[in-house]
């Protein structure tokens, strides 16, 4: 049974709420800029950072819990996110399915309590019993997506809010990505622009109209994910398979009669890897597209924004069907450094 989108908000370098990243991505504007961080030929790191001013405070409590910077960081960023998705729902302990970076691109140790944290932070009541966390880098978000749809289906009542976020204004992180080469710069033309960011989105079961707010059209169809092997630090042959077998198992579990794509969100972060990851799943599945399908790379204007990507190509897809820009189908798509890739399927 599908679910539907009733509300989401993002906050990212491309600007804060749904609306306006959608406007600034719809317009191609860069959101880029040079930090304050060099790499290790002394140039500065071209990143895609929100603006002090937009993020949210954290509890002075906060400052005796040895919380790493990146996870400051993080927590700044999804507190007012959720807080704004959730001003509208029903007074009570809320479900979060929620998208983090994998445990080696961040202090493991801090992000244990990553949920009760952004609960104070957020001033959102979050139910620890029924919610979780998915640290799987980029595919994060859409693994959690998949298994928030899973929840629905079982407990139709139920309202789960998903998202992710994740941030590489991290030293210690920009510092192994820097020495494996993978940051875009003068001297490194298959690099990425390293980004942050945090977005969520409410899931209603569609069986149950009195609970969907009007004019929300926007169903999950399906969402899945698949363990691929031949990854960026693997040592399996990388044969590109991921996203396709992602898509096999997404296609598997869809109704009958679904009309054909017409526009997709990537997960590109400008590498080439990811390149060879949609060449493979587009042509193994050329039927699945409409000849005229629209394509969205955000990462050309917001950056590489890691666990948060996810949700965030989830909303704008979202996003694009509910102001009637894409009338049919948009499918997203999202692949992690390591093994995890994940894709959607939304529809009017």
């Amino acid at each position: 049974m599908p679910a539907v989108i009733t509300a989401s908000n993002v906050l990212c370098a491309g600007g804060r709420g749904t609306e306006q990243l959608w406007a600034t991505v719809r317009a191609r504007i860069a959101c880029i800029k040079s930090s304050h961080i060099f790499d290790r030929y002394f140039d500065p790191i071209k990143m895609g950072l929100v603006p002090e001013d937009a993020l949210g405070k954290l509890p002075d409590e906060f400052d005796s819990q040895g919380l790493s910077s990146g996870t400051r960081r993080m927590l700044q960023l999804a507190g007012p996110t959720l807080a704004a998705v959730a001003q509208d729902l029903a007074p009570g302990p809320l479900s979060v399915y929620l998208g983090l970076p994998p445990p080696d691109a961040a202090d493991s140790p801090s992000m244990d309590n990553f949920l009760e944290c952004l609960a104070k932070t957020s001033s959102v009541p979050i139910d620890l019993a029924t919610s979780r966390i998915f640290r799987m880098g980029r595919a994060a978000a859409l693994m959690a997506l998949e298994a928030a749809l899973v929840r629905i289906a079982q407990n139709p009542a139920e309202t789960v809010v998903v998202g992710g976020v994740d941030t590489f204004l991290d030293l210690r992180r920009l510092a192994i990505l820097d020495s494996e080469a993978r940051i875009l710069g003068p001297r490194t033309m298959d690099g990425f622009i390293p980004g942050e960011g945090a977005a969520f989105f409410v899931l209603k079961d569609a069986s149950t109209p009195q609970a969907i707010p009007p004019g929300i059209r926007v169903k999950v169809l399906g969402a899945a994910s698949v363990l691929d092997e031949g990854h960026l630090y693997g040592t399996a042959p990388s044969l590109g398979q991921g996203l396709a077998n992602a898509m096999v198992k997404l296609r598997a579990t869809l109704p009958g009669g679904v009309a054909p794509v017409a526009s997709t969100f990537a997960g590109f972060n400008g590498e080439n890897f990811d390149a060879k990851l949609w060449g493979v799943a587009r042509l193994r599945h050329d039927d699945f597209f409409l000849p005229e399908m629209v394509f969205q790379h955000p990462a050309d204007s917001i950056g590489d924004t890691g666990a948060a990507a996810g949700a965030i190509l989830t909303v704008l897809g979202a996003h694009s069907m509910a102001c009637g820009q894409r009338q049919s189908s948009s499918f997203v798509w999202a692949a992690s450094d390591r093994e995890p890739r994940g894709c959607a399927l939304l529809s009017t």
